[in-house]
C-alpha cells in the first residue's frame, strides 16, 4: 500500500491538457453558484421546489401583500370627519426634537388654553387613563414577545412607504380628535369653541406629528417610542409620557394635557401595530404554526436589545440592525449562546445584506476572526455552507485570516475544510487570498488531503497554484537582484 508521501505527485507531470481540463471544472463550478449576491429568491421559483424555505418565502408573501395591499391600491384614505390636523409643510434637517416638530402658527396662546378647558369634562381623564394604561401594557408585551418587534420594524422602515405611512396616521389621528372632542361637548355645542381650536390641543401633547412620526428625514422615533413601552427603562418611559413642549402655567391643564398625550400616544401606537397584525394574520400560515429562526431562548428584559439585533440578522433585516445601531447604541461585540458573534451568524444563515451592511461600516465592526465555541470562524462556517458568494464576501473584510486554525479540529483552516467538503470553486478562491499550502491538518498538507480523498481536480488546482507561486517568486527573485521592480 503506498503511503501518502509516495502517493504526491511532482509538480512536473501536471499537462497543458489537465490544465485547461481544470480551468473548465472551475469555470462550471463558478457558474453554478449565484452571481448576485444581493438577489432576493422570487417567490415563484421559491414555491416550485418542495425544500424551499419557509423564512424567505414568508418574507416574499409579506412583502407582495403589502404592495397589493387593497387599501393601499385604492383611493387616499379619507379624513374622519373631513377633518385634518394642521401639517408642516417642510421638515428640517438633524435630529428632530419636539420644539422643531411644534408649528407655532397653530399653537394656543395661554388664554386660550384657559378657555379651551374651561369647558373641559375632567370625568373623561379617569377613563382614559385605564384604557391608556391597558393598552401601552399590551404594547409592551407584545413586542417584548417572540420576533414582534424585529418583524414590525422592518415593515415600519422598509415595507410601509411613507405616503402610506402619513395617510394612516392622519386617519388615526383623526379618531383620536373625534374622542378627545367629546371631553369638550359643553363648549361646542354652545359655538364657544371650534373644532380648529381643538385642534391645537392635540398638537400640543403630541408635539411629535406630525414631522416625527412622517418624515423619511427622523424614521425612527415610532420605533423609539415602542421599545420604550417594552423597556425596563423606567425613567425613560415616563420622559416619554411627559415630553410637552409647550406646557401651560396652570397645573391642572397641564395635567390634563398629559392625560391626553397619554391617550393619543397609546391609542395612535396601538392603532399602527393592530394594522401591521391584521396584515401578518393573512399570511401563508397561522402565527402559531410559523417557527422561529432564531437560535436564541427567551431573554430577559434587559437583554432585548440583544436578542432583536440576533434576530434582526438571522432574518436578514439590515435596516433594523441599522436601527439599533444608530438609534439604541447597539454594542456589535454581542454574541449568542453558542459564542458566535453577528459575522458568524449572518454567515451560517445566508444573509449576504448583513454581511455587506458590516462591510461598508466604518470600524468598528464585529470581529471577522472570531471562533465560536466549536473553534470555527466566519470563514469556516462560510466554507461549510459551500457557498461561493458568502466566501467572497468575507475575503474582502479588512483584518481577515484566511488561514485561521481550528485547534479544536486538528488545526483545519478553511482551505482543508474546502478540500474536505470537495469545493474546487472555494479551494480557488481562497488560494487566490493567500491561502497556505504548507499548513496542515492532523499532520496532512492541502495537497496530500485532497489526494487521499481522491479529488484529482483540486489536486490540480493546488499543484497548479504551487507551481505559479514557485514562478512567481523566481522572477522577483531575479527582478529583485538585478535591482528592478515587477508586478504580477
Amino acid at each position: 500500500m503506498q503511503s501518502v508521501e509516495d502517493r504526491v505527485t511532482p509538480l512536473s507531470v501536471l499537462t497543458m491538457a489537465q490544465e485547461e481540463e481544470l480551468g473548465q471544472q472551475l469555470q462550471e463550478s463558478a457558474l453554478a453558484q449565484p452571481e448576485d449576491i444581493l438577489h432576493l429568491p422570487n417567490i415563484h421559483t421559491l414555491m416550485a421546489h418542495s425544500q424551499a424555505n419557509h423564512d424567505h418565502l414568508q418574507k416574499e408573501f409579506f412583502s407582495l401583500k403589502i404592495r397589493n395591499c387593497p387599501l393601499f391600491n385604492a383611493v387616499p384614505l379619507p379624513h374622519i370627519g373631513k377633518k385634518v390636523l394642521p401639517n408642516l409643510s417642510q421638515a428640517t434637517n438633524g435630529v428632530v426634537s419636539s420644539k422643531e416638530s411644534l408649528n407655532l402658527h397653530f399653537l394656543p396662546e395661554n388664554q386660550l388654553l384657559e378657555k379651551i378647558f374651561s369647558y373641559f369634562d375632567s370625568t373623561s381623564v379617569a377613563g382614559w387613563q385605564e384604557k391608556s394604561q391597558a393598552v401601552l401594557s399590551q404594547l409592551g408585551k407584545w413586542s417584548a414577545s417572540k420576533e414582534n418587534f424585529v418583524q414590525f420594524a422592518h415593515f415600519w422602515l422598509s415595507e410601509l412607504q411613507h405616503d402610506q405611512k402619513q395617510q394612516l396616521l392622519e386617519l388615526e389621528l383623526g379618531v383620536i380628535e373625534d374622542e378627545v372632542h367629546l371631553a369638550f361637548l359643553e363648549g361646542l355645542d354652545s359655538k364657544d369653541l371650534q373644532p380648529s381650536e381643538l385642534s391645537s390641543i392635540l398638537l400640543v401633547a403630541l408635539s411629535e406629528y406630525p414631522m416625527g412620526l412622517a418624515s423619511n428625514q427622523h424614521p425612527y422615533i415610532f420605533l423609539d417610542y415602542l421599545n420604550l413601552m417594552s423597556s425596563p427603562n423606567a425613567s425613560g418611559y415616563r420622559e416619554m409620557l411627559s415630553n410637552i413642549q409647550y406646557p401651560s402655567k396652570n397645573p391642572q391643564i397641564t395635567q390634563w394635557l398629559l392625560a391626553i398625550r397619554e391617550f393619543a400616544l397609546a391609542n395612535l401606537w396601538h392603532a399602527m401595530v393592530k394594522f401591521y397584525k391584521a396584515l401578518v394574520s393573512t399570511q401563508l400560515s397561522s402565527e402559531a404554526a410559523v417557527q422561529s429562526p432564531s437560535s436564541v431562548s427567551k431573554q430577559e428584559a434587559t437583554e432585548g436589545m440583544k436578542e432583536r439585533a440576533l434576530q434582526a440578522v438571522q432574518w436578514g433585516y439590515a435596516d433594523v440592525l441599522d436601527y439599533l445601531v444608530r438609534s439604541q447604541k447597539l454594542d456589535l461585540s454581542i454574541v449568542d449562546e453558542k459564542n458566535r458573534n453577528l459575522l458568524f451568524l449572518a454567515t451560517i444563515y445566508d444573509q449576504s445584506k448583513i454581511l455587506e451592511y458590516f462591510l461598508e461600516m466604518a470600524l468598528p465592526v464585529p470581529d471577522i476572526n472570531q471562533a465560536a465555541e466549536n473553534g470555527n470562524t466566519p470563514l469556516h462556517a462560510a466554507v461549510n455552507t459551500g457557498k461561493m458568494h458568502l466566501i467572497s464576501l468575507l475575503l474582502h473584510y479588512p483584518g481577515i485570516n484566511v488561514n485561521v486554525q481550528n485547534p479544536q479540529c486538528d488545526g483545519a483552516t478553511p482551505l482543508h475544510l474546502a478540500i474536505v467538503y470537495g469545493h474546487l470553486g472555494i479551494c480557488y478562491l481562497l488560494l487566490n487570498a493567500a491561502a497556505d499550502v504548507n499548513s496542515v491538518m492532523g499532520g496532512l498538507a492541502p495537497l496530500q488531503l485532497a489526494e487521499m480523498f481522491g479529488n484529482e481536480a483540486i489536486t490540480g488546482l493546488i499543484k497548479m497554484h504551487a507551481k505559479k507561486t514557485q514562478l512567481e517568486n523566481t522572477i522577483f527573485a531575479r527582478s529583485a537582484s538585478e535591482g528592478n521592480s515587477i508586478e504580477f
